[in-house]
């Protein structure tokens, strides 16, 4: 496999993290936690089409919640990877794994705020594009509002990378809304944009995304997004599906 589908390999898979770690379709994490004893699983799909032209990459990535207090969780993020580049052979397999733990430090009225940090670890191979081949971090600050009767969200944080010929640091702001703030069906809009992993591309890719969240009973739950991009940086479109499962 030629080094440069590798890096292109790894590019895609990198483009569906960090700002997939959030309650699944959403781009923004919320500050809410599961509560002392109390577990989540959720099995999100997002398929990505990127550049070049015939470029496609998907990634499976079930997350585990586990509520150490009301307050703190604890949560692993592995995934399965795969992608395809023009002319090149198709790669597939397990990739990074993320490790993380979640504060929600602050409680007023309608505002909440949290604290999500974790390690990345070098579970994928790099040599086949499906991981970055050295350990990282991530952290990031949550914000959430009711308001009129929706949930207003934003992020800023920073994802690190100590992979060869990436950008070290890649900081990242989100923002957007869920509507209705509760219900059995509430729909999403969220703007975000992060540092170009590229050293020598200064444009943040930035994109939009829209979600369908529904609450089929107090245990489960399904969902749907799309994301479209806002600059030639970001990729062309990503579909993502969702399922998650709370006892």
């Amino acid at each position: 496999m030629s080094g440069t589908t590798a890096t292109l390999g790894a590019t895609f898979v990198l483009l569906l993290s960090p700002l997939a770690r959030a309650a699944h379709p959403l781009i923004n994490e919320d500050p809410g936690t599961q509560g002392a004893g109390r577990f989540e699983l959720e099995v999100g799909f997002a398929a990505v089409r990127g550049d070049p032209p015939g470029g496609r990459s998907w990634e499976i990535a079930p997350q585990l919640s586990y509520g150490a207090t009301d307050k703190l969780d604890l949560i692993v993020r592995p995934s399965w990877t795969g992608f395809r580049v023009p002319g090149e052979d198709r790669q597939r397999g397990l990739g990074d794994t993320a490790v993380d733990v979640k504060w929600r430090f602050h409680e007023s009225g309608d505002l909440q705020l949290g604290l999500r940090a974790g390690i990345d670890f070098p579970t994928g191979d790099s040599d086949k594009g499906l991981g970055s081949g050295r350990a990282g971090a991530h952290a990031l600050v949550a914000i959430a509002v009711n308001a009129s009767g929706w949930q207003w969200l934003a992020n800023v944080g920073d994802a690190y990378s100590r992979a060869d010929g990436e950008r070290r640091h890649r900081p990242f702001v989100s923002a957007g809304f869920l509507a209705p703030a509760e219900g059995v069906l509430r729909a999403s809009l969220e703007v975000a944009a992060q540092a170009n992993a590229d050293r020598d591309r200064s444009t943040w890719p930035a994109v939009a995304r829209a979600g369908l969240l529904w609450q089929i009973s107090d245990a489960w739950s399904v969902d749907v997004g799309a994301e479209g991009r806002l600059n030639r940086a970001a990729p062309n479109f990503t579909a993502l599906a969702g399922a998650t499962l709370r006892w």
